[in-house]
């Protein structure tokens, strides 16, 4: 993964694809990478041997900016969620990114741990990279931005400032014939978002009932660094109760943890800039916690680099 270009972007959720879809669109060449095995961050889907899917981070897109709203109806890959108040990928959440990331050069499974400007460029490193660019975008959460460029980085101060929330989410399969009592329902501790994922549009066909479940900011946080068999043997009992279900209906279960679930205190402005170095650091944490929000700091960074490079 070596080479250069005018933009290098480190990743390849919203906020990345966005930028790197108006800034390539434009002419620029511009290489996104991420350390994941998809694009999508957040807006991602877990499947399984047994042929079951789950979204297991984004559950929903709400789209108060009419902009957006229109850029999710674009093309297929989305669609209302019949009864709640927002947008999801068709057949999958992932749908999304992967439909954005389409002609993109982008390197999946690429950890940039190295970032160093020298002789007017930024060189990028890490296991397999060697590229340089005259401009970076760094589209990941503030504190891993903040761990990259360093404490001592002129930005630095500024990324400090913005908290998340980390959530625990659980992923469960149930026969077919289990109770079935409700699409979604909010609550709190474990049980603070509940969703029948198999009810979204595309995705009929799934052997099992499939539900996700996530729990809110104070029990993610009390129980964040216990092992995945052990969370999800915590919550999927108490799902089950919720449900009415016997445990003997209970064919799967799997948890997943995200420590940048959603930005408790954002930045307040869609993106850090240092135009001396060709620096610009953004993403939903910037102006909020919706997908909405990444999407709008991808597309501002776009604009403000094109205009410099104009």
């Amino acid at each position: 993964m070596g080479g250069q270009g005018d933009v290098a972007i480190i990743g390849a959720g919203i906020t990345g694809l966005t930028c790197a879809r108006a800034l390539a669109d434009a002419g620029l060449r511009v290489a996104v990478f991420d350390k994941g095995r998809g694009p999508g961050g957040r807006m991602s889907t877990r499947r399984t041997d047994g042929g079951l899917q789950f979204d297991h981070g984004a559950q929903l897109l709400p789209a108060r900016d009419p902009d957006f709203a229109a850029w999710l109806a674009d093309g297929g890959h989305a669609a209302p969620w019949p009864g709640q108040h927002g947008w999801v990928g068709r057949p999958a959440m992932a749908a999304i990114p992967r439909a954005m990331a389409q002609g993109l050069d982008l390197h999946q499974g690429a950890a940039v741990n190295r970032l160093i400007r020298r002789d007017g460029l930024w060189h990028l490193g890490g296991e397999g990279i060697d590229h340089r660019a005259a401009r970076v975008v760094l589209a990941i959460p503030a504190p891993q931005a903040r761990d990259l460029l360093g404490g001592d980085d002129p930005l630095s101060a500024d990324l400090a400032q913005v908290r998340f929330h980390a959530s625990v989410t659980v992923m469960a399969a149930l026969d077919p014939d289990a109770p079935r009592p409700f699409v979604t329902r909010r609550g709190q501790g474990p049980l603070a978002w509940i969703a029948q994922d198999g009810t979204k549009p595309g995705r009929a066909g799934q052997p099992l009932t499939t539900w996700v479940v996530q729990a809110d900011p104070d029990w993610s946080m009390a129980h964040i660094d216990l092992p995945f068999d052990e969370l999800a043997a915590m919550i999927a009992p108490l799902l089950l109760a919720e449900l009415g279900a016997r445990p003997d209906q209970l064919r799967h279960a799997a948890a997943h943890r995200w420590l940048y679930a959603q930005a408790e205190r954002p930045l307040g402005r869609a993106f850090l800039q240092d135009d001396a170095r060709g620096l610009i650091v953004g993403g939903d944490w910037a102006l909020g916690p919706l997908a909405e929000h990444g999407w709008a700091s991808g597309r501002a960074m776009a604009a403000h680099l094109l205009a410099r490079a104009s």
